[in-house]
């Protein structure tokens, strides 16, 4: 068991300052949003104030905006580990990222070619790309084991071939928390010319993202789910981004990045996310010494990044160990995904279960009178797809605990203590 202990971050985090009846609010609903520290909160209002004004003019704030908008690219290319910052686009959230790439990518597509997606994806992954039914692909289900939500890669050999065209997979499911092969997953894909887009929402809060190593075309993910504000990012390979030609204003200019923004985006935001990195960052340096031996060739806010994401995942482990052991104890509740503490290396610290007798929108009211916020899944979260495949719609759906580098093991036994009392 680690010994790090990252509770004494939970200072910089003002909102789990506020209380309900005499206790203290438990934030255990980090997959849908996470909570904000104050450098973040800080850095947007200091925009606002000091340096509010649109891009490409040649007066102060304007040219401050400019400078922002190549910082947040370099900070979100350091975060994991892009080649450079020209190849990360920014928007609102993956879902509105990503259907613009399949508008864009639509041009692409030849009746007959096959695109894989997961049954575990979230609907902005899913129900974009099987838009491109619409142009004559075939879209294809790369399916999971039912036993522990986790992918048939025996499955995903035999379904990939020639025909397929691009294969959309989460990096980890915010439903079950499952994380997937996307490395073996990338080698498959490429082996047939095919290319693979990884949404990496959920997993990047928890532990660190190289693209490099996963060998990915595109990788998206969205601050407000690291400790920032709602901002989006998309990362593919120059190569790809070359040379797809997306539907925008002034078609005439091509450069990358700029060939993707539509519209102005979120400045304040921006700002908000070059603080949220830098808030990791000094997890790195100040919590992440003994991993450095496990990143040689990295330097600078890169090494310290990834110092500070292998201290979140040790620390969050330990949360999920406990929380895990003391859910399975429960009679007549059921978790979804992997159980067995050895293998917790092939998922995230997020917790979705179903009690006997009770819908997850019953736990959820229970819980928010106790001042516990956790979610509840009729719809799955965005997990849809996966939800109907259990057959858990008619059963209230599932309850969703996930776990952030912010909560503790005292937080873990409240929630428990209340759940008994359903139990």
């Amino acid at each position: 068991m680690s010994c790090i202990d990252l509770s004494p971050l939970r200072k910089n985090f003002p909102a789990l300052n506020i209380e309900v009846n005499g206790r203290k609010r438990i934030y255990f609903d980090g997959a849908g949003g996470t909570q904000l520290p104050q450098s973040v909160i800080n850095a947007m209002v200091n925009y606002m104030i000091y340096d509010n004004g649109n891009y490409g003019g040649y007066f102060d704030t304007s040219i401050e905006t400019d400078k922002m908008l190549i910082e947040v690219r370099e900070s979100i290319a350091d975060f994991i580990n892009a080649p450079i910052w020209k190849e990360v686009l920014i928007g609102p959230n993956m879902t509105t990222l990503t259907f613009s790439l399949v508008w864009a990518y639509s041009k692409e597509i030849k009746s007959g070619d096959e695109i894989l997606i997961s049954r575990m994806g979230h609907g902005g992954n899913i129900d974009a790309w099987k838009s491109l039914e619409h142009y004559g692909a075939v879209v294809k289900y790369l399916e999971i084991n039912k036993e522990d939500c986790t992918l048939d890669y025996e499955m995903a050999s035999r379904l990939i071939s020639p025909k397929t065209k691009l294969i959309a997979i989460g990096l980890a499911s915010n439903a079950t928390g499952t994380i997937n092969d996307v490395k073996k997953l990338s080698k498959m894909a490429h082996d047939v010319g095919a290319v693979i887009f990884v949404d990496a929402v959920h997993f990047a809060p928890h532990l660190p993202i190289d693209v490099i190593d996963l060998d990915a075309d595109f990788i998206t993910c969205s601050a407000y789910k690291f400790f920032g504000p709602h901002v989006g990012f998309l990362w593919g390979k120059m190569e790809h981004l070359e040379k797809i030609n997306p539907y925008r204003p002034w078609p005439e200019y091509s450069d990358v990045p700029s060939k993707y923004v539509l519209g102005t985006p979120n400045m304040e935001g921006i700002a908000g996310v070059i603080a949220a990195i830098e808030y990791i960052a000094e997890i790195g340096v100040n919590f992440g010494r003994k991993f450095k031996k496990n990143y040689k060739g990295f330097t600078g806010r890169r090494l310290e990044l990834k110092k500070a994401m292998s201290a979140i995942g040790e620390y969050e482990l330990n949360l999920g160990i406990r929380l895990n052991r003391e859910l399975r104890s429960i009679e007549g509740l059921r978790v979804y995904g992997i159980t067995d503490e050895s293998r917790f290396n092939w998922r995230c610290p997020t917790f979705s279960f179903t009690l006997e007798g009770y819908t997850s929108a019953d736990i959820c009211k229970k819980m928010n009178r106790e001042g516990i916020f956790v979610w509840n899944g009729e719809e799955g979260f965005g997990a849809l797809e996966l939800v109907k495949y259990l057959n858990l719609l008619e059963k209230g759906g599932l309850l969703r605990i996930s776990i952030e580098h912010y909560n503790t093991i005292e937080e873990i036994d409240r929630f428990l203590e209340v759940l008994n009392t359903l139990a």
